[in-house]
């Protein structure tokens, strides 16, 4: 297996859309917080755009991103568990919230 087949692996790509359109709509603020966390970037219309095992993209200004996992996931459980770790993780680093 190549290496973009496993940053890409099938099960992933099956589950991506759903994955993207839930955290753009619902717990956006997530994107936000991790991408001013590992990037130092403040937006607020911060948008993920596209996943890997290891991570996803988001658009900024025009521009792409990528922000990590702790891990790279082997399976939609174990993305999503990350995707929570890092909720959790960033929390101080929302826009808006003083950082802790």
């Amino acid at each position: 297996m190549d290496k973009k087949q496993t940053l890409n692996p099938d099960w992933l790509e099956k589950y991506a859309h759903r994955v993207i359109e839930h955290m753009n709509e619902d717990p956006q603020n997530t994107i936000v917080s991790t991408l001013n966390a590992q990037l130092k970037i403040e937006d607020p219309e911060a948008r993920m755009v596209e996943l890997r095992s290891d991570g996803y993209f988001v658009a900024s200004n025009g521009i792409r991103f990528f922000l990590k996992l702790e891990k790279e996931c082997q399976t939609p459980e174990e993305y999503k568990n990350e995707l929570v770790k890092n909720a959790k993780k960033y929390r101080a680093f929302e826009l808006g919230e003083p950082k802790k």
